[in-house]
């Protein structure tokens, strides 16, 4: 026992007391590469923003020009859910995953049609927190879904 816990408490078997030398350190530490991982991931998004699709149809360019005036970083699961249409949320898809592909993982490109459909049904299952960015939903559906690596 050591003189931090109340008489008649013990600590559980294999489990450190608190306050020693590290205690915190490894939370700490996680929270910080986290929030690196998720700015990087934001400004890659930022940069992506800009996209433009070079193919010649018509109709393909509309589908991939956003028409939704906040940025991403600033676009909650709430704006995405209850607000975007479903066009605005395909655009954004687009956007966001192909600049994720060719920024981060060195792909090149858009993506299938079929693939930035089923990113943009994936945000909508993971965004389950309304204040949640989508930047921050789409970095945790990306990075953990292979599926949509290049």
């Amino acid at each position: 026992m050591t003189n931090r816990e109340p008489p008649g408490i013990r600590q559980p078997p294999g489990i450190p007391s608190g306050g020693g030398k590290g205690a915190g350190r490894p939370v700490i530490g996680c929270l910080v590469i986290v929030a690196i991982v998720i700015v990087g991931f934001v400004a890659c998004t930022a940069i992506g923003s800009s996209h433009t699709s070079t193919s010649s149809s018509s109709s393909d360019v509309s589908k991939y020009t956003q028409t939704w005036p906040k940025s991403y970083a600033e676009t909650t699961c709430a704006d995405w859910l209850q607000t975007m249409t479903s066009a605005q949320r395909f655009a954004a898809a687009a956007d966001i995953l192909s600049s994720a592909r060719n920024k981060i993982d060195g792909g090149t490109g858009l993506p299938p049609d079929s693939l930035i459909t089923e990113f943009a049904v994936g945000t909508s299952n993971v965004c389950v927190v309304p204040t949640m960015t989508i930047t921050d939903a789409t970095y945790g559906l990306y990075s953990t879904e292979p599926r949509f690596h290049p």
